[in-house]
Formats: C-alpha cells, structure tokens, sequence
C-alpha cells in the first residue's frame, strides 16, 4: 500500500471511529471523547537513547493526554527520512540529524525544524579491537551515516586535529547507528561512530573508546525533530501540544526519582541490555543531552551551517527564520 493511502486510510478510520464513538455518547458528552489526532511518525531504524524523551511521552501517555496518537513509521536512512517528509508521506520525524533538514530547505523543500532535541552531541568514537588512537585510522575503512549528514560534520571536527584527510580512509555509508554497530562487529569496517547504548556494548565486547565527539565540537547540536511545513500550518493546535508533550517527557527523564523506570522504558523498546542502558541514562543525563524546551537558539544552528558551508555542503547559511514554522516555537539567540 503506498505511504499516502496508507496515511489517508488510517485518517479515514480515526474519522470513522471517532463518528461511530460519538453517535453512543448523550449530546452533552464532553470533547475529551474526541479521537486523538493521528499524526504519521518517522522514526530512523530502531528505538535508540536519542528517541527517550519521545517514548517517554508515549508510554507514560503524555501524548495522549494532548490529544495526539503516533503512527510510527521506521524508515532506514537520515536522508530517507527527510524525503519522506518532504513527500507528504509522513507528517513528522521523531528524530533525525539536523544537517537533513538545512539541506532540504535550501533547496525549497517544505520542513522545518519542529525542536531541537540533542543540544550537543553524545556519539563516541569507536575503533576496532587493534586501533588505540585516531590516527590509526589511516587508510580503515570508517562508517559514517552520510557524506552529508551530521555524521561527516563531526568526524571532519574529529579528525582536523590528526592531520588525516578525506584521501587517507576510506568511508562507507551506513545510515543508522545499529546498521553501523553491526557493521563493526562484523569486521567490515575499522571505526564508526556510536551512540548510546551502542558505544557501551562496543567497548564491552573490546572495541576502543577513542573520544567523546563533543570534546571536538562543543558548540554544535546533533539532533532534532522535524516536520512537514505544511502539515504544521495546518495542524498548528497539535504541533504546539507535541512540543509541550515532548516538554513534559524531558522534564520526567531529568527527575532523579524516574530513573529506574525510564530505563525500563527504553530497554523494553529496543529489547537492550539493562546495564547498559542505565550506563546510557547516567551519561546523557550527566551532558545535559536533552533540550529542556522547543526555543530554537539561533548560534547553535548557525555553527553548524558555517562549518557546512565551510566544506561546501551548503552554498550559503539559511536565515534561521527559513528553518521554522511561524508561530510553533520561540527563537532565541
């Protein structure tokens, strides 16, 4: 079933079930009994710790309680997703790098940035079992999400300080973090990098720890949600109440008495490993990886499109205006 009848559909039965619900209900039955929106979800490959705040706010039924139902959609690569979006195929990704989004709207593409969700980056760098240092990368095989995704922007911040070049390794694309994990344990390839908990798991089966990427790019996000312009503008009630939802869930995941239960939360969704899954918890909550609110701050987006201009990925740096939907989220600088 294409993407787009399959969207229609689930609309058309929410609509039918919502009518068939109320025409049971006395007339004064009060509005709470109307059906929740159903907004079509993307999601990049698996459940991963950089989606807690969203599965947060679904399991404990944040969501709902706005009045909002996600039809999850997991979609393999970054760019996919944004395609996707752009397409009118799903109306909003969950989470994805935000070099995506920066690429789509400079060449017209309707999205935007709905929240940023990782305000700094939490990947480590990963080398294979015989590599003790970066500049054993030269001439490995490094897996990357993309040559123009999030991914390249940090590892070129990474390796500047080696020397290395472009020329002195050869990169395979693997979109998403556990296709690369696997690739690792595959013996395909000598470095990637990780997020957690897949850094965790690495460095327990005897994989190299070779950096925290914030250590070389402290000024710059990683993550964030975004969505169809067109969708949003049209459906602004409930763009404004998932950041509010997502809001509540970040809060939830920074409240020491929580813990124990969000780990639960994400080791049931991505069927981990427990321990390292708190391990997970700890460091994340330790970087403060999580933006607290929707504001969208302008010099964190704006290093980013300088360094992607820097290395032409983008012809020039789009007005942060361009990125986001009037009236959705506060800018601040």
């Amino acid at each position: 079933m294409a993407w787009t009848n399959r969207k229609a559909l689930h609309r058309t039965l929410a609509a039918g079930l919502c009518a068939a619900a109320l025409s049971l209900l006395p007339v004064a039955a009060p509005s709470a009994a109307a059906a929740e929106k159903v907004v079509v979800t993307g999601v990049l490959g698996s459940w991963t710790s950089g989606l807690w705040p969203f599965l947060i706010a679904q399991k404990k039924g944040l969501f709902s309680r706005h009045g909002i139902k996600h039809d999850v959609v997991f979609v393999p690569t970054a760019p996919g997703l944004v395609q996707q979006l752009t397409a009118g195929s799903i109306d909003m990704i969950a989470l994805n790098g935000l070099a995506e989004p920066l690429h789509a709207v400079e060449k017209g593409a309707p999205v935007a940035i709905m929240r940023i969700m990782g305000q700094t980056t939490n990947y480590v760098m990963i080398g294979g079992k015989n590599i003790t240092k970066l500049e054993d990368l030269k001439g490995k095989k490094v897996a990357l999400g993309g040559l123009r995704d999030i991914n390249k922007i940090y590892f070129d911040r990474v390796m500047a300080q080696t020397g290395l070049k472009d020329s002195d390794f050869d990169i395979i694309v693997i979109g998403a973090t556990g296709a690369r994990f696997a690739a690792m344990q595959s013996g395909s390839v000598d470095a990637t990098m990780l997020v957690p908990p897949f850094n965790f798991t690495a460095i327990k089966n005897g994989f190299k720890d070779l950096g925290l990427v914030r250590d070389f790019a402290p000024d710059l996000p990683q993550t964030g949600m975004q969505v169809s312009q067109r969708w949003a503008k049209a459906n602004m009630k409930e763009a404004r109440e998932i950041n509010t939802a997502v809001d509540e869930a970040v809060a939830w995941f920074y409240d020491d008495k929580n813990r124990e239960e969000a780990i639960d939360i994400l080791t049931e969704a991505s069927k981990g490993d427990r321990k390292e899954i708190a391990d997970s918890y700890d460091f994340l909550r330790r970087i403060e990886f999580f933006a607290r609110t929707s504001t969208i701050h302008r010099k964190p987006l704006e290093n980013m499109m300088r360094d992607m201009v820097a290395i032409k990925d983008m012809e020039k740096m789009i007005p942060i205006s361009s990125l986001v939907v009037p009236g959705l989220n506060e800018i601040a600088d």
